[in-house]
């Protein structure tokens, strides 16, 4: 993936960036900044992609990044027509109250806070909920009033434990060359991951002879293509055991394995349980759409 070096621009009133982002569709955007981000998904769905991470996400999805780590969210495409994606996004130096400050003993949790989002965090149940409420507050505050939400949501943070989300595998590259040549696989990938796919012909796609692909492939994203494509394949199948009634062997076939033996053990190498189990153990959590009974 090409990551694009992004400008995060703020107000002159302001000390960090807080801005509530809606458009009829999150595209895959593979960028970096060197600012922290942190994101409050409102209305959306679809995969979010952090370093060699890739899940589905949903409304209420919180992530913290760290300084320059390669990420993007994409929507599904296959929602609604004339839906909304809607997130609140925060930016913010790490220093952006100055050196001083954020070297005291009162931002120590904080500190440490931003040091272990340089994987991404992910973050769930109560301190998610309670970090979300007071960013949609922020919608409503301004100056002094807004920065003590922010460090407010920063100090509730230190104590939720949020998960990695980046393997530490995973090292970004910086090469330009090495840039446009992921980003041009990781789209095309990203976008025919339902269908076969060789290594050989995403090699074509970098112009690269597969031997040196697939070396350069696991060096740039942390993992070989084909775990790569497994991974996100597995996570398309999620979306779909959770929000539609279709038969597991059709969201094997959605999902881009032509195989249910490979699927099924692709699954739960990643998932730790079978695809059947997943859907039972998460009912409820998803808008189940038409269709039958998963088989």
């Amino acid at each position: 993936m090409r990551a694009r070096a992004q400008k995060v621009t703020s107000s002159r009133q302001a000390s960090f960036a807080f801005r509530v982002k809606s458009s009829p569709a999150f595209p895959f955007k593979w960028h970096f900044h060197p600012e922290y981000e942190l994101t409050l998904i409102l209305e959306s769905s679809g995969a979010r992609f952090v370093g060699d991470s890739n899940e589905p996400y949903d409304a209420g999805d919180l992530v913290l990044l760290g300084s320059n780590l390669p990420h993007t969210w994409l929507s599904d495409p296959s929602s609604p027509k004339g839906a909304r994606h809607k997130a609140i996004v925060i930016h913010f130096a790490g220093d952006f109250l100055g050196e001083d400050f954020s070297a005291s003993p009162e931002m120590k949790g904080v500190s440490q806070l931003l040091k272990s989002a340089a994987r991404g965090l992910h973050f769930e149940s109560r301190k998610r909920d309670e970090a979300a409420a007071a960013m949609l507050r922020m919608k409503k505050q301004d100056g002094l009033e807004r920065l003590l939400g922010l460090l407010g949501v920063l100090q509730g943070l230190t104590r939720g434990g949020g998960r990695k989300l980046a393997s530490p595998a995973f090292v970004p590259s910086n090469r330009e060359l090495d840039l446009r040549r992921i980003d041009r696989v990781c789209t095309f990938i990203n976008e025919h991951y339902h269908r076969r796919l060789s290594q050989p012909e995403a090699a074509n796609v970098a112009g690269m002879t597969p031997q040196a692909f697939s070396r350069f492939f696991r060096k740039t994203v942390g993992k070989t293509f084909v775990d790569y494509l497994a991974e996100l394949r597995v996570s398309q199948a999620c979306r779909l055991l959770l929000e539609t009634d279709i038969s597991v062997v059709e969201v094997s076939l959605r999902s881009g394995f032509n195989n249910l033996s490979n699927f099924n053990r692709r699954f739960r190498r990643l998932r730790g349980q079978s695809p059947r189990r997943f859907r039972a153990a998460h009912q409820g959590d998803g808008a189940r759409g038409p269709g039958r009974q998963g088989s």
